[in-house]
Order: C-alpha cells, then structure tokens, then sequence
C-alpha cells in the first residue's frame, strides 16, 4: 500500500467577502479601462496607467512611487517614459532632493483626470441604477466604513 503524503481533505472554498470585493473591484477596473480607452485613451488598460492614482496633485517622487508600486527601479522608470511620451506626466527637478525627480502631471494629464472622473461618474450611476439610490448610498458608507476601521 503506499502512503500518501497529503492525506487530508479538500476545505470547503469559501465565497467570501475578500473575493467578492476583489470581483467587484476588478469589474470597476475594467469599466474605467474600456470608458477610457473609447474617449480616446488607448493605453489605459496598460501597465502604465497604474502609476496615474499614486501621482496626486503636488506629484510624487520618483523613489517614492518605485517604493509604493513595490517595482524595479527600471520598470518604474520604463512606464514614466512612456507616460511623458504620452504627455500625461513630466520629470521636475525635486527641490527637496537635488539628486531627484518630482513626477507632475502636465496639462493634459489634468485633463486626463478630469475625462476619468466622468467615466467614474457614469459607472457610479449604472450602479446607483441597479442598487436604488438609498441601496447605493448605504453600500457606499458601509464601503467608507471598513476602509476607515484601524
């Protein structure tokens, strides 16, 4: 007879809140991902979008943002090339730190933000739709509530 080296049973795979919300999030994604690509933002399902939610109104450090993405050096700098290529962000001299780059978003990147936050908007709305809109607005305070909790 030969022994099995696991030999206990198969947990029950739960559907828990976790991979509920990470569904939900990543259908959002690809919402805001296919909205921007159809006004005219063909790159914003790449790599390189994902650096837009860290940059902020006064930018971002360039270590700062390898240090929040948790990537190479390299791969971070790779995507902020072709970000300034695109002419959504620029490099500055950080005044803070001579030896660094302060990443800001230029004109068009302003404008870019302000193009998402009308997708965001009409997905908000498609889910007010199909929730009601005291469903929504308690889903929202609950959401607000757990992304509060210490």
């Amino acid at each position: 007879m030969v022994k099995l080296l696991y030999d206990h049973p198969w947990p029950e795979m739960l559907d828990h809140v976790g991979w509920l919300l990470w569904q939900a999030t990543q259908r959002w994604k690809a919402e805001l991902d296919a909205g921007l690509v159809e006004i005219g933002y063909p790159w914003a399902a790449e790599a390189r979008a994902n650096i837009i939610m860290h940059v902020g109104r006064s930018g971002i450090r360039q270590s700062e943002l390898v240090r929040r993405m948790g990537l190479s050096k390299q791969a971070v700098q790779q995507l902020l090339d072709e970000l300034v290529r695109d002419g959504v962000i620029e490099r500055k001299s950080d005044r803070e730190d001579r030896r660094g780059k302060l990443i800001v978003f230029t004109a068009a990147g302003r404008k870019l933000l302000a193009d998402s936050n009308r997708v965001k908007r009409g997905i908000e709305a498609r889910y007010r739709d199909v929730l009601g809109p005291k469903r929504f607005a308690e889903f929202m305070e609950m959401l607000d509530e757990l992304n509060r909790r210490p």
